[in-house]
């Protein structure tokens, strides 16, 4: 082999192995924020599912200092209208819920239901425990927590915790 046929050999691996270099540095950066962000997220989270309020009670007729009336079946068919003030209050009742809702709503894109199935400590999902996720996610829809895209994906609404 000619040497100029090995320099001109050898330049072209070196502009290939600084190409991929380069190509790897940008992919290094974007992973970096994204690590960055996810560990935000992660921090945001912890925070809010630390703060958030003991549901399930509710304060006593006789705090108020008033009798207890009896509680009146809402008709068939009508659905039950909240006060803005409680509207504005108003918090899932299970555990899990909370954490679904807290998590889509603060999360910064609308995810998935394996997403969400992930970020609540399970690794490796099976469809059945993301499927129940998904169960999950649209009840949430449906009671006005979260809102559902064509894509799938669960989001906040509007108001929502």
């Amino acid at each position: 082999m000619a040497p100029d046929t090995v320099i001109q050999r050898l330049e072209r691996e070196e502009e290939t192995a600084r190409a991929e270099m380069t190509a790897l540095q940008g992919r290094l950066v974007a992973l970096e924020e994204r690590l960055a962000a996810l560990s935000v997220t992660r921090r945001t989270l912890t925070e809010l599912l630390e703060a958030a309020p003991v549901t399930g009670e509710t304060p006593s007729a006789e705090a108020h200092g008033s009798e207890q009336e009896p509680k009146k079946r809402p008709e068939p068919g009508k659905a039950k209208q909240a006060s803005p003030r409680r509207e504005a209050q108003r918090v899932p009742r299970g555990a899990v819920s909370q954490k679904i809702v807290t998590l889509v709503v603060s999360a910064d894109r609308p995810l998935r239901a394996r997403e969400v199935t992930i970020a609540l400590g399970r690794k490796a999902p099976s469809r059945s425990q993301v499927e129940a996720i998904r169960r999950a996610c649209r009840k949430l829809t449906e009671a006005g927590y979260l809102r559902m895209l064509s894509t799938g994906e669960f989001t906040g609404s509007e108001g929502a915790a």
